[in-house]
């Protein structure tokens, strides 16, 4: 260093070029601070804290059917849709951490954000979809599209699938209320919407009014694609109640009847019910 260079070092710099800081203590610093006492030095603290952090990959169990879910939510997610009757009456819901007990979902997931630090993880595939007024908890591929889900996780055969590709209206349903094709709906992108397939317009064994109506013009053939012209025709009739001939050709001018039956169905549609 050039005699005339000064060179400012700080504290910690000086102790650790003569190699007495070890893990990051200062040893024999008191006499170094002694030899430094009539300068003011100023001393930080740094303090850090160390946490228990729960990494144990938790299961969420059901108090009412014993069913397993991986998260809080999950769990929350199956007691809203397969026990909506029960849930005030569950007065027991463990931890799976320490198996501390309360007394409602709520306070369990408060615990747990508080006393375990658990992150939940985010599974993409888990929807909520709320079918014919029933919310159902299902894991579904991206590629999904609703049409599938309908048919082959819930069993909901009356939405047909016809050309799958948007061409036919054959998979129609309500999605608050307006018609559209399922088979270009992703199942993914139905969440928090109100769907409606053809098994919901009918009150269980009894035909809604509508579906009485088809049924005394004939407005059915092979029946293949009657699914998504009565959830069509529901759509228009719920804005229009007393549609003319026009209006209903128009809101039917999506779907595809290979047997040619259009005459009848159009006079099942037209006037109303």
């Amino acid at each position: 260093m050039p005699e005339n260079e000064i060179s400012q070092v700080s504290r910690r710099q000086f102790l650790k070029n003569a190699g007495i800081i070890v893990g990051g203590t200062a040893v024999g610093s008191s006499f170094i601070l002694s030899a430094c006492k009539d300068r003011e030095i100023e001393v930080t603290k740094e303090v850090t804290k160390t946490v228990q952090v729960t990494t144990v990959k938790a299961t969420f169990v059901c108090p009412v059917c014993s069913q397993e879910f991986d998260s809080i939510s999950a769990l929350a997610s199956h007691l809203d849709s397969a026990h909506p009757g029960e849930v005030e009456t569950i007065t027991k819901f463990v931890c799976p951490f320490d198996n501390t007990e309360f007394g409602s979902i709520s306070e369990l997931k408060t615990h747990i954000e508080s006393e375990h630090l658990v992150a939940e993880p985010l599974d993409p595939s888990i929807v909520t979809l709320n079918v014919n007024g029933v919310n159902y908890l299902l894991r579904v591929n991206n590629h999904e599209t609703l049409a599938w889900t309908l048919r082959e996780q819930l069993g909901l055969t009356g939405t047909k699938i016809g050309c799958d590709m948007g061409q036919c209206g054959a998979c129609t349903v309500l999605a608050d209320g307006v018609p559209i094709y399922a088979c270009l709906k992703l199942s993914r992108e139905a969440e928090g919407i109100q769907i409606e397939t053809v098994e919901g317009i009918s009150d269980g064994h009894e035909l809604s009014p509508l579906q009485s109506k088809f049924q005394k013009i004939d407005a059915v053939q092979c029946g293949y694609c009657t699914p998504g012209f009565l959830m069509a025709a529901k759509g228009l009739l719920n804005v229009k109640p007393n549609p003319t001939e026009d209006e209903v050709r128009l809101a039917l001018s999506g779907h595809i009847c290979s047997c040619g039956n259009f005459k009848k169905t159009i006079e099942a549609v037209k006037g109303g019910v």
